[in-house]
């Protein structure tokens, strides 16, 4: 897998955020990242877990 941009992070990052805010409404978006999370950047689980969100 290759290396990814902390700008690429850090977008993903508030997107999973911004789905999370509103569970109801991205229900599917929030079931296809749960799907996709072994594929996840190590950056992206590392700094989930820091802000202790739990897909």
């Amino acid at each position: 897998m290759g290396k990814f941009s902390s700008e690429e992070i850090e977008s993903q990052y508030n997107l999973i955020k911004m789905l999370l805010a509103e569970p109801e409404k991205y229900r599917d978006a929030i079931n296809a990242i749960k799907k996709d999370i072994a594929y996840m950047p190590l950056e992206l689980k590392k700094k989930l877990e820091e802000e202790n969100i739990i897909l």
